[in-house]
C-alpha cells in the first residue's frame, strides 16, 4: 500500500512555496489565453452608448413591509406590463405581494400596491 502523506512536495510535482505557485499560475495563464478576447459572452449588452445610461424598463420604489414596516427598495422591472409578483422582505422573509400597473400605450408606471401574502390585490 501507497504512503501519499510521507510525498514530499517536490517528489509530488508541486511547488513548495507560494512564489512558485504564483509563477506557475501566471505561466499557465500566459499560455492558455493567448489569442483570447478579453470579452465574455453577454458583455455587450453592459456596454452603453453614453455616459450614465440606464435600463428604462427597470423602475425603483420605495415600500414598506406590510407585516413589519421595514422601508426598502426594490425595483419593478416595467418591461414585464402590469404583473403580480411576491417578493419577500429583507427584514423579516415574509412574502409580500407586489403588483404593478403599467400603461400599456406608454410603458409608464401607473401604480403599485403591496399586500401580504393572503390578501386580495
Amino acid at each position: 500500500m501507497r504512503d501519499d502523506a510521507s510525498e514530499s512536495p517536490e517528489s509530488a510535482g508541486l511547488p513548495e512555496d507560494d512564489e512558485m505557485l504564483d509563477a506557475a499560475v501566471e505561466q499557465w495563464l500566459a499560455e492558455h489565453s493567448a489569442g483570447q478576447p478579453d470579452e465574455w459572452p453577454g458583455h455587450e449588452l453592459l456596454e452603453s452608448e453614453g455616459e450614465g445610461a440606464t435600463n428604462d424598463a427597470l423602475h425603483e420604489a420605495e415600500i414598506n413591509c406590510p407585516y413589519c414596516d421595514t422601508p426598502f427598495t426594490l425595483f419593478l422591472d416595467l418591461g414585464e406590463g402590469s404583473a403580480l409578483n411576491i417578493v419577500d422582505c429583507e427584514r423579516c422573509c415574509q412574502p409580500i405581494q407586489v403588483r404593478q400597473q403599467v400603461d400599456l400605450v406608454s410603458g409608464e408606471l401607473n401604480g403599485v400596491d403591496i399586500g401580504q401574502d393572503d390578501d386580495v390585490l
